[in-house]
């Protein structure tokens, strides 16, 4: 059949994903994410599952629970990917409704804004924005990057101590790295686990787009408005922040 979406490689006659645990080392240094992202579908699947991708290098495909090596292709070059569509990512199943992939960012991907410390609030730290919409979210993590798939997800951030992050998700915890909970060809876990790190978990129990998953992670400073009900995080660039609903140019 052909696609369910004309911005997406997704393929309507194939289940979509339904939930996606990622394990994402922030490399500030290179402005590159190392990853995992351990991907569930709407029902068990054989043959080759088509997801997006754009400028994002696939280093391995993985039944979870034997960690056996599972057939996997990136078919064009990521720099001679289309621009808009970017590359689809074929992964061979059978009968799984589960695999994991590993996977690295490009530090031209289109869903990051990397800030480095002079252009911080603080210019001691540096930090990284990402805007999955309207089709970014495949800059990040290989997904049905389309209105049509609603995903829940996890994700454990694993950042330099000094920072902190915030996500469109709950906060579970903020705790020291744990040996295989990288789970990435891409990440071993000397890297993971190093001494000056720090892994955040966030989780988002409701269905949603993979364009509506932002993350902030850097020296984020909280200020509060609306009696409390309304919170905005400022740490990029420095710039004064007005009170919510005084800047003339608000949505009304």
């Amino acid at each position: 059949m052909g696609r369910i979406d004309p911005h997406s490689y997704a393929d309507a006659s194939q289940p979509l994903v339904t939930s996606a645990a990622l394990s994402l080392y922030l490399d500030f240094s290179s402005s590159t994410i190392l990853g995992s992202a351990l991907l569930t579908l709407s029902a068990p699947f054989s043959g080759d599952l088509l997801l997006d991708t754009r400028l994002l290098s696939v280093a391995a495909a993985s039944d979870p629970l034997t960690l056996s090596p599972l057939p996997f292709s990136l078919p064009v070059p990521a720099h001679e990917s289309d621009p808009v569509l970017g590359s689809p990512l074929s992964v061979s199943l059978s009968g799984h409704s589960s695999f994991l992939l590993s996977f690295s960012t490009s530090p031209s991907s289109s869903a990051l804004q990397w800030l480095p410390p002079p252009l911080t609030s603080s210019r001691a730290h540096p930090f990284v924005f990402t805007q999955c919409q309207p089709i970014h979210a495949r800059s990040i993590f290989p997904c049905h990057d389309t209105p049509a798939a609603r995903i829940r997800f996890s994700a454990l951030l694993n950042l330099p101590k000094p920072l902190s992050a915030v996500m469109a998700a709950a906060h579970l915890a903020r705790r020291d790295p744990l040996p295989g909970e990288a789970a990435s060809a891409a990440c071993p876990d000397a890297l993971w686990c190093a001494p000056d790190r720090v892994v955040e978990h966030f989780v988002m129990d409701q269905p949603i787009p993979p364009t509506s998953s932002p993350s902030l992670p850097g020296r984020s400073r909280r200020a509060t408005w609306a009696r409390g009900r309304a919170s905005t995080w400022r740490a990029g660039p420095t710039c004064s922040t007005p009170p919510l609903g005084s800047s003339p140019g608000r949505r009304r």
